[in-house]
């Protein structure tokens, strides 16, 4: 009778749901995909490429939805006629993540069209999503 073959190597080095990648002695979480190695100087710790890649795309996500809020937090001011100056506090959303901004925006001139038409208004803005800020400055010209 042929010995039984051992498919699966349970690692008890690191806890519960680590298992011997096959032919190595690195251990493999299940769960996360972190990998473990003893040298002889430490333990070595890594992720397995799959994990990696799930870890580097969860990142480009969460990236992504700060990038949406503080770009839906950069809202400028609306003016009406006789006003010249304006500051907007804004909140933005998108997923999981929140911003905050400010925008400010004032009226540059007005008149210097033909016929006394003509209103140049500037306006810029900031806004923060944790490690992401964001901002914009623009011209409008109006007749």
């Amino acid at each position: 009778m042929a010995a039984p073959v051992e498919y699966v190597r349970v690692c008890t080095l690191y806890g519960a749901r680590y298992y011997y990648s096959p032919g190595t002695d690195t251990c493999i979480n299940a769960d996360t995909g972190e990998t473990r190695r003893v040298t002889e100087d430490r333990v070595v710790v890594g992720k397995t490429a799959l994990a990696s890649k799930v870890d580097d795309i969860d990142g480009r996500v969460a990236r992504a939805f700060e990038s949406a809020s503080v770009a839906s937090a950069l809202t400028s001011p609306d003016f009406v006629q006789g006003e010249h100056f304006g500051v907007r506090v804004n909140w933005g959303n998108a997923g999981q993540s929140n911003a905050m901004g400010v925008t400010g925006a004032a009226v540059l001139g007005e008149g210097f069209l033909p016929g006394g038409t003509g209103r140049l208004t500037g306006a810029a803005g900031v806004a923060f999503s944790g490690k992401t800020v964001g901002g914009n400055a623009g011209l409008q010209l109006t007749w």
